[in-house]
C-alpha cells in the first residue's frame, strides 16, 4: 500500500511537470506579436483615386510570417480635422491571427464641399400642395448625388392658403463629415396675379468672389412678349447668398423667377 501511494505522489509530479512544461513551451512558441506597418506619415491623393491608392508604398512586415503585405487593408477613413486632413487607419495581419493597426494623413489635392443645385425657382402657386424639396439636388465629388441626404428647416409653416415668404436654410452632409448650407428664400405666389411664365438657365449659380456677373446672361425665354426688369441684390465682392427677380410684364400680365447666386 505504501509503494501505491508513493507511486502515485511520483506520478502526480511527474504530471504536473509535463503539464507545467507544456504550458511553457506553448507560451514560448505562440505568436503573441502583430506584424509591424509602416510606408510614411502623409499621403495626398485626388478624390477621383480608388481605395487602393491609400495602399500604395504600404508594407506589413512580421517577425515569423515574414511578409505579410498581402494582407493590408484599409480599416477606416475619419472625417476632416480643424486643418482640412483626414486619417487613414491601417490593419494588417499574420498567420496567427494578430493584428497590427498603423495610421497616417490623408490630404486631397482637389477636395470640394457639396453643392446644391435647382432645377426650379423656390416659388409655389397658392392653393397648391408642394414638396419644398422638390427641384432641388445636392452632389458632391466624393459621394456623387447626395439629394437624399438633403434636410431643411424652416422659420415657420409653410401656408399654402395665402401668399408669403418663408426663411429656409438646406443643408447636405458628405461621407467625410462636411456639411454644406444654403439659406435661401421659399415664396408662396398668387397664380391669378402672375400669368406669364419666366424661364432661366439656371435658378442656382455659385460664382467666386469678384468674379464678374450677368444676370441677363440666365434669361432664357417668357410665355407672353413683355418687358423685362431684372432685380438683382448681388453683390460679387462679398460672400454670401444673394438673389436676381426675373420680371416680365405686357399691357396686362405680369410673371416671375428667381435665380439664387451663391457668392463664396
Amino acid at each position: 500500500m505504501r509503494k501505491i501511494k508513493i507511486f502515485s505522489i511520483i506520478l502526480f509530479i511527474c504530471s504536473a511537470a509535463v503539464y507545467i512544461g507544456c504550458r511553457i513551451y506553448a507560451g514560448v512558441m505562440t505568436d503573441h506579436t502583430p506584424p509591424v506597418i509602416s510606408g510614411g506619415d502623409a499621403i495626398e491623393v485626388s478624390v477621383e483615386d480608388p481605395k487602393e491608392k491609400l495602399l500604395e508604398g504600404m508594407t506589413a512586415e512580421d517577425d515569423r510570417d515574414g511578409d505579410v503585405t498581402d494582407s493590408l487593408v484599409v480599416q477606416e477613413i475619419s472625417e476632416f480635422d480643424d486643418e482640412g486632413n483626414r486619417t487613414v487607419r491601417y490593419a494588417a495581419v499574420d498567420d496567427s491571427g494578430n493584428v497590427g493597426y498603423y495610421s497616417r494623413t490623408m490630404t486631397y489635392t482637389d477636395y470640394g464641399q457639396p453643392t446644391f443645385a435647382m432645377s426650379s425657382p423656390l416659388r409655389f402657386p397658392m392653393g397648391t400642395s408642394f414638396n419644398i424639396c422638390e427641384g432641388i439636388t445636392a452632389s458632391s465629388v466624393l459621394d456623387g448625388d447626395l439629394s437624399d441626404k438633403i434636410k431643411y428647416t424652416l422659420d415657420r409653416a409653410v401656408s399654402n392658403a395665402i401668399t408669403g415668404t418663408y426663411d429656409v436654410e438646406f443643408r447636405v452632409m458628405d461621407s467625410a463629415g462636411r456639411t454644406s448650407y444654403l439659406k435661401t428664400v421659399l415664396e408662396v405666389y398668387d397664380p391669378s396675379e402672375e400669368r406669364i411664365e419666366v424661364t432661366l438657365s439656371d435658378y442656382l449659380v455659385y460664382i467666386r468672389a469678384n468674379s464678374e456677373f450677368h444676370a441677363s446672361a440666365y434669361f432664357e425665354e417668357a410665355s407672353v412678349d413683355g418687358d423685362l426688369d431684372i432685380q438683382s441684390t448681388v453683390n460679387t465682392s462679398k460672400a454670401g447668398v444673394y438673389y436676381a427677380d426675373y420680371v416680365v410684364t405686357d399691357n396686362r400680365l405680369t410673371g416671375k423667377s428667381r435665380l439664387v447666386v451663391v457668392v463664396r
